[in-house]
């Protein structure tokens, strides 16, 4: 044994189990390697895509938050020839949000808050379906009508604001005159502190008191919108 290992055979193991030895680490360290890389492609891929499908979704919510200040400044008209007959000139707001969108790659808390939103809007839209439109004061219709879709143009802003924050997303550019979100505060403001009065008056709502009407024609009760879950978020 000892001449066996006297013959220098142990100098040649020892140096190819340092050979073996060295092979695997570096194999080690490039498989590490190439998996880092891979996450960190993988990170920056998925980065990318919330700050597109953020991007999507602040368009959809200010065209949204457009289509609640149109209908708030609506004025129903009403038939001469019959005052239980009304219309609008402005269509119910309606929010379309990305269809072939992976919410997955948004933190879940804004995700959330951006799916629960046609759930928001069709309630509110049933909600002014459910009330009897009756004259002269059309159970608060065209108060309530104005104060909800200006509450929900309110938290579309706030969603735009909190997305834009958290994925740098520029915020929608705006002319000076036009502030949508003070508009739709201002009304909120008004419709309480009208509807305060009147219950401290003991008055309820006139047809020609505070009333967003003006008279022309037709629509015996108003057409339900289609369902803001048309543009269904998840595809």
């Amino acid at each position: 044994m000892n001449e066996f290992l006297g013959n220098g055979i142990e100098p040649v193991l020892l140096g190819a189990g340092l050979t073996l030895a060295g092979v695997v680490a570096g194999w080690l360290i490039a498989t590490l390697s190439q998996k880092v890389a891979g996450r960190s492609v993988q990170r920056g891929a998925s980065a990318l895509e919330a700050r597109q499908l953020a991007v999507r979704s602040v368009i959809a919510l200010d065209d949204f938050v457009g289509a609640c200040h149109a209908a708030v400044n609506d004025t129903a008209e009403f038939n001469p020839a019959d005052p239980t007959e009304f219309v609008f000139h402005a269509e119910d707001p309606r929010l379309f949000l990305p269809r072939d969108a992976e919410w997955i790659v948004m933190k879940p808390d804004i995700a959330e808050q951006l799916l629960w939103m046609p759930n928001r809007i069709r309630n509110v839209l049933d909600g002014l379906d459910s009330l009897d439109f009756v004259p002269p004061g059309f159970d608060d219709l065209f108060e309530r009508r104005e104060e909800d879709f200006s509450r929900l143009g309110i938290h579309a802003l706030d969603l735009i604001e909190t997305i834009s924050s958290e994925y740098a997303v520029p915020k929608p550019e705006r002319p000076s005159y036009y502030d949508p979100r003070q508009d739709f505060q201002g009304r909120i403001d008004r419709i309480l502190a009208a509807r305060s009065r009147r219950r401290q008056a003991g008055f309820v709502l006139k047809d020609d008191e505070d009333s967003n009407v003006t008279s022309l024609f037709p629509k015996r009760r108003r057409e339900p919108a289609p369902s803001a879950l048309d543009a269904d978020p998840k595809g």
